[in-house]
């Protein structure tokens, strides 16, 4: 006789086939697949978009910067080269106020010691033979012995070209200019100003920058110095400077003169300028 399994054996015989072999699980006891829903997937491309724009603008921010301190820039610039041309100017402005002094100046002085000339022309016009020539004669070399001190007496052009006249007479000096001031040289404006290792020297108005040790020659130029509306002195010349130092507040310069005709020596003591002194070397 067989004998059957009883109920209990049976439940736990089912129990390990089903543990054994385990069946799909239902739909609903599914977990969700991983992704990225629609609204995420917008919300996604609204923020690229946005950076995107967001970089479009710093850049474009960026670009007006820039543009902005160019514009800055060229204001600043322009600023500047205002003020100095206002300074220049100014300089300039005054450099001519005093020029035209000293042309005023220069003519009521000339004009004074012409009267005299001829006041004592007149007086010595009785006399016969070459007396009355020899006391004028007396008289004007006097009047350029005082002119040795007294420039303004000199009158000329020194901003002629050249007239090409071969510079066949050399003169070598050592000159010492007072620093930052401006003289004359009878006709000739000249000024030097020092600064560090370098000065800055102006021969009829033409600038240059000179280091220490360094020379530098100016083109040749035509002057024609006169004295009472006659001529003393007319020439080609060139000047070729090099700068020595500053020797308490003056300038030093070694100077090569050439010209085209000799310079007589009491021209030379008649046209240095108060305050300067030239060695002949």
């Amino acid at each position: 006789m067989v004998k059957l399994p009883d109920k209990k054996s049976l439940e736990g015989f089912t129990k390990k086939v089903g543990e054994a072999v385990k069946l799909p699980d239902k739909p609903e006891d599914k977990e969700p697949k991983p992704g990225l829903s629609q609204a995420d997937e917008e919300k996604i491309r609204k923020d690229e978009r946005e950076r995107i724009e967001r970089e479009k603008r710093e850049k474009e921010n960026a670009e007006k910067a820039r543009e902005y301190e160019k514009i800055e820039a060229e204001k600043q610039a322009e600023k500047e080269r205002l003020a100095e041309e206002a300074r220049k100017k100014k300089e300039k402005d005054e450099w001519a106020r005093e020029e035209e002094r000293k042309r005023l100046e220069d003519e009521r002085n000339r004009a004074q010691i012409e009267k005299e000339v001829r006041a004592q022309q007149k007086a010595e016009a009785p006399k016969k033979g070459h007396g009355g020539k020899i006391a004028l004669g007396i008289i004007i070399i006097l009047i350029l012995i005082a002119a040795g001190g007294y420039v303004s007496l000199i009158t000329g052009n020194s901003v002629l070209d050249a007239y090409g006249y071969p510079l066949s007479y050399t003169g070598t000096y050592d000159v010492l200019i007072p620093d930052s001031q401006k003289i004359d040289f009878g006709p000739i404006p000249v000024q030097a100003i020092s600064s560090g290792n370098a000065v800055t020297l102006s021969i009829n108005n033409d600038r240059r920058t000179i280091s220490l040790g360094e020379s530098t020659t100016f083109p040749a130029k035509h002057v024609i110095i006169t004295m009472f509306g006659m001529p003393i002195y007319n020439a080609d010349y060139e000047v070729t400077a090099t700068y020595i130092g500053v020797v308490t507040n003056r300038d030093d310069f070694k100077v090569v003169l050439k010209t085209s005709q000799s310079i007589p020596g009491w021209l030379i003591t008649v046209m240095k300028p108060s305050g300067v002194d030239i060695i002949t070397t």
